[in-house]
């Protein structure tokens, strides 16, 4: 049943979270590694309420479960781009030091979260049916109609901040494998820009994009970790 893979990734996702705020204090408590839990809150929750829609049922519950899910993506998501200049400032490379540099990913961030936080307060949910799972979204397909529902191509933002986001992060992901040899966060980030660009057409477009999301959190946290354990010895 493919409810019970997306309550599998919720489960995962709980652990990862779970793991990334141990490391977190292990580690010295670095804003990188914060900033990335920060962002992944919810996104168990977000599997979790996709994999018990078919068991809560289509209505006003199962609607104002999904909003939380919308509001905080649309919100957090941006705090990466911070995250992911954090990251190249701990592990050391040249051009994240410039505190310029480090103002211009604040400001891409904010710049990105403008464009998606007035969504929130104009958020317009409809129900998709996919195998036996039961959601709300803000876009239905004709292959994720549910009976009786219309089809809706959209009546939220577009997937282009979480492209920028993605983008930037696997930048900085190449920048530390090629000067530092830590491969994970081009790895994680890679397989997230291929799960959510090269099936996005597929009907099974959304558990290969929710797989992708477990890769890109994996690949942040680990890399967030590992360059503060890294900055943590040096300093002892």
């Amino acid at each position: 049943m493919l409810s019970g893979l997306f309550l599998g990734y919720a489960v995962i996702h709980l652990l990862i979270w779970l793991w990334g705020w141990r490391l977190w204090v292990q580690t010295g408590r670095p804003t990188a590694l914060l900033l990335v839990l920060v962002a992944s809150t919810l996104l168990f929750y977000d599997n979790l309420r996709i994999g018990m829609g078919r068991f809560i049922g289509q209505g006003e519950l199962l609607y104002a479960l999904s909003m939380p899910a919308f509001a905080w993506h649309w919100s957090m998501l941006p705090l990466l781009v911070i995250a992911a200049g954090a990251m190249a400032r701990q592990a050391g490379l040249g051009w994240a030091k410039n505190r310029l540099v480090m103002g211009a990913f604040c400001v891409a961030a904010v710049l990105l979260s403008a464009l998606d936080i007035p969504s929130i307060f104009s958020m317009q949910l409809h129900p998709a049916c996919l195998a036996d799972t039961l959601r709300y979204s803000t876009r239905v397909t004709t292959a994720q109609l549910c009976p009786g529902s219309e089809l809706i191509i959209s009546t939220g933002p577009g997937p282009l901040v979480a492209i920028l986001v993605n983008i930037v992060v696997l930048v900085v992901g190449i920048a530390l494998w090629i000067q530092r040899d830590w491969p994970w966060l081009t790895v994680g980030a890679g397989l997230m820009f291929i799960a959510a660009g090269a099936f996005a057409s597929s009907v099974w477009s959304l558990p290969i994009a929710n797989f992708g999301e477990i890769c890109f959190t994996l690949g942040c946290i680990s890399t967030a970790a590992h360059f503060a354990r890294q900055d943590l010895q040096r300093r002892l």
